[in-house]
């Protein structure tokens, strides 16, 4: 009799449970792979979202286009992303989004917090999706037929990627890293920059340069040029192609080193109401290019990987000095003096961006060669 109880409450309890009734099924759903916000010229928010839409195969196992555009517009984002359904009969689910694309104007004219609300509020869109700064309009972007990805929100995402670790022409930015940056005691942040190519046959979107953020405002930009070295002194360098041009006779002339590892220290040193700043690197390289120098000797190869511990420190010197012109901690140097001392940077830190400006910076680099390739260390082709 008490087994028979048990097996009735059992099944009693299973009844109450409740189903998925009010859950949606994959053929009400619409994927969005990729977005884009701009300001229209009466000031609202115009959304451009990328929604994945399967094609069947013709005949001979083709596809045909696989993403469709749906372009709103409100006052906000939330009300332009809820009018999505009128147009495609389906709701739109997050949880697939690869790339955020916000133009110029819109960035400069309203704060990035207010554009991303909803991103870092919903459950659905991923902390990891990545987010770039157009030239022009970010929809345009949305349009580009993407050279290797399925879809132009995917073919941004892997640009930046590519962009960001073998050329080291941009720093990815995420959900996540941007509210972190945003949220630290500097509160400085920067996106990396997207615009099309238009040298190519087919027009491509690239991704290089970063746009710098001040308390959430776009205030400035940071060209390509200058990139590896800020990745260098954050850190965050892993690994590329570095140049030197030793001859004097021959500036045209560019030897080329592979960066294989690289390792950053930055110590703030606080004397007195000022601030003197160590940078300390150390790197390992292999020699990709010779054009004039030789390194198959001792003597030699130190006097190669002098000049090259000098050409790279002036590069840092020159991306720190235009940093400080423009009074952008991007090097995190704030946030360390915070970590080493609290209450020291709160009497700083109203005017930080003046003592960062006046800041003296130290440089030593120490360079090593492991490897000279398959070949001596001079020139292949030299006599």
């Amino acid at each position: 009799m008490h087994k028979l109880i048990c097996i009735y409450l059992s099944f009693s309890l299973l009844l109450l449970l409740t189903g998925c009734s009010d859950a949606l099924e994959l053929n009400r759903r619409a994927f969005v792979m990729g977005v884009a916000l701009d300001e229209t010229e009466e000031g609202k928010v115009m959304l451009t979202t990328q929604v994945y839409t399967p094609s069947p195969q013709d005949g001979i196992g083709n596809k045909g286009k696989i993403y469709h555009n749906v372009r709103t517009t409100d006052d906000t984002v939330v009300q332009a992303l809820r009018d999505i359904p009128i147009h495609i009969g389906r709701k739109a689910h997050w949880g697939h989004l690869r790339s955020i694309v916000i133009g110029e104007e819109l960035a400069r004219n309203k704060g990035i917090a207010e554009i991303l609300e909803f991103f870092y509020r919903d459950h659905e869109p991923r902390i990891t999706s990545s987010i770039m700064i157009s030239k022009g309009k970010a929809a345009d972007y949305l349009e580009k037929e993407p050279w290797m990805e399925m879809t132009p929100g995917q073919q941004m995402l892997v640009n930046e990627e590519a962009s960001a670790k073998f050329s080291n022409k941009t720093i990815k930015t995420t959900l996540l890293t941007l509210i972190l940056q945003m949220r630290s005691e500097v509160g400085n942040s920067f996106i990396p920059q997207v615009y099309i190519e238009e040298k190519h046959e087919t027009p491509s979107t690239s991704v290089a340069g970063i746009f710098l953020l001040k308390k959430d405002k776009l205030i400035g930009h940071l060209p390509p040029g200058n990139i590896a070295s800020l990745q260098i002194i954050r850190n965050e360098y892993q690994g590329g192609m570095f140049q030197l041009l030793p001859c004097q006779t021959e500036p045209d002339n560019i030897e080329v080193v592979e960066v294989v590892s690289s390792q950053t220290t930055l110590q703030p040193v606080i004397k007195d109401d000022s601030l003197i700043v160590q940078v300390s690197n150390k790197m390992e390289v292999a020699l990709q290019e010779l054009k004039c120098s030789n390194t198959d000797k001792p003597e030699k190869e130190n006097e190669f990987v002098e000049r090259l511990e000098q050409e790279l420190k002036k590069e840092l010197k020159e991306t720190v000095t235009l940093l400080q012109e423009k009074q952008f901690d991007a090097i995190d140097l704030g946030n360390k003096v915070y970590s080493q001392d609290p209450a020291l940077w709160k009497s700083w830190k109203n005017n930080w961006d003046q003592r960062f400006a006046d800041s003296d910076f130290e440089f030593e680099v120490k360079i090593r060669i492991i490897t000279h390739g398959t070949t001596s260390g001079k020139p292949v082709f030299s006599e």
